[in-house]
């Protein structure tokens, strides 16, 4: 059993969150991927979507929900990225209902896109207590924290939103990011192919996701996964590296392996990473021997 190369690199968390993206867990004893670069998931955000003054939300007595047509305008807004909008749908919205679980996570993603974590946040927590049965409000709020350099609070609200609902592809994708990161892989692997089963194909998510099988011994699976990323964007380079190392270290497919290493060599490898191509090729040049 190949002991786990503690080199692994962050390339961006999923919002919508859906970025990216715990305490530091336990590493497993599962099989490894030397030297695998980890591409943090997509920060991907449902909701486009924060604030009004900093301090703990009030309790608001809760008012009668909104008729869907009033919500249209804030549909449209969301489905065109349109920031002006969203915040401009949003605060209409709750001029007349304040509490309003949907625009307030929608404001709250507006001010999180500017850097305003304090104020997104602040919206969450008011859009989870007039709705705290959403899973996306958590999810969201994971990705705020993860902004504010809150790691352990963060997983907790991704497992929160899971918990609500264990089909929430988004809070998979950033839990299971985190969860690469640690190399608990075991755990990675649930919950990415929650993410994967969803319908995500961010690479970010696919290239963690891809790193989990092998670290658990699916390396055929591993491998169509990083043929899937490649045959979308044929310069991954984090993609190509990860599918190198698994070629040549785990696969054993040595002129494969040699053959994406000289197109890795063209494009540039991830960073970091010169002389861990340079061992691979010639592990792979000594593998054909």
């Amino acid at each position: 059993m190949n002991r786990i190369n503690k080199s692994l690199t962050l390339i961006a968390l999923y919002a919508s969150v859906v970025a990216c993206s715990s305490s530091p867990t336990k590493e497993t004893k599962t099989d490894s991927v030397s030297s695998t670069r980890v591409t943090e998931a997509p920060v991907i955000q449902k909701d486009e979507p924060a604030p009004v003054a900093a301090a703990e939300p009030e309790p608001e007595k809760p008012k009668a929900p909104l008729a869907p047509s009033q919500y249209a305008g804030l549909n449209e807004a969301i489905k065109s990225q349109s920031d002006e909008r969203i915040y401009s749908t949003a605060t209409q919205i709750l001029a007349q209902s304040s509490n309003d679980a949907k625009a307030l996570n929608a404001l709250s993603m507006y001010h999180y896109k500017k850097g305003r974590f304090d104020l997104s946040r602040y919206l969450l927590n008011k859009a989870i207590t007039a709705s705290p049965k959403t899973a996306e409000l958590y999810s969201n709020l994971g990705i705020v924290q993860l902004a504010q350099n809150e790691r352990r609070e963060a997983v907790k609200s991704f497992r929160k939103a899971l918990d609500i609902d264990n089909d929430d592809a988004v809070a998979a994708a950033n839990l299971g990011a985190i969860y690469v990161q640690d190399r608990d892989f075991a755990k990675a692997g649930i919950v990415l192919e929650t993410a994967y089963r969803k319908g995500v194909r961010d690479p970010r998510v696919l290239n963690n996701y891809a790193i989990a099988l092998t670290a658990n011994g699916k390396t055929e699976k591993a491998e169509d996964l990083y043929k899937s990323i490649l045959k979308d964007n044929s310069s991954n380079k984090e993609a190509m590296y990860n599918y190198a190392v698994l070629l040549v270290e785990r696969m054993g497919k040595y002129q494969e392996g040699l053959d994406l290493i000289n197109r890795l060599k063209f494009v540039g490898g991830p960073a970091d990473t010169r002389n861990k191509i340079i061992a691979l090729e010639t592990k792979a040049k000594a593998g054909l021997k």
